[in-house]
């Protein structure tokens, strides 16, 4: 299923042109005044241009990683810790969830125990399903993997 096809309904919905909400995966009216505003969008600002969006229409249509539940419960943890959550590693029978980016090489994630909380102990080793050990560290904000630096 292409992106068209799963956001068909919401784009026949837009008069003008169309922007998407990378926050809430929706399609808004482009309109920095009344609808949504640039920064929140897809394609703000280097890729801008409807060439950009039509591709990106074409393109096949990615589940997100994060769940809404997961995301929830990232934002809860984040309070009670008085940290935010910003990065997950996993590895077959731990989760990690880091506040600071954690220092990665060639080997992997570096662990420090002061930079992390392991919710392992907890029961919630299943949390998280669309991450992998081998993806690496998943940026929660960027909404991407990063690799070793």
């Amino acid at each position: 299923m292409t992106n068209f096809e799963k956001y068909k309904d919401d784009l026949m919905k837009i008069e003008g042109t169309f922007a998407f909400d990378r926050n809430t995966r929706k399609i808004e009216i482009c309109d920095d005044i009344d609808g949504m505003k640039c920064e929140d969008c897809l394609f703000h600002p280097e890729t801008c241009f409807e060439s950009d969006k039509i591709k990106w229409l074409y393109e096949e249509y990615k589940e997100p990683i994060l769940s809404d539940d997961e995301l929830e419960f990232i934002k809860v943890l984040s309070k009670i810790s008085e940290k935010k959550i910003k990065y997950i590693h996993k590895t077959s029978h731990r989760v990690f969830l880091f506040s600071d980016k954690p220092p990665i090489d060639k080997y992997g994630i570096l662990l420090d125990k002061s930079n992390y909380f392991d919710l392992s102990g907890y029961g919630y080793a299943d949390l998280f399903p669309n991450i992998k050990f081998t993806d690496g560290l998943y940026d929660i904000e960027n909404k991407c993997f990063i690799e070793e630096e």
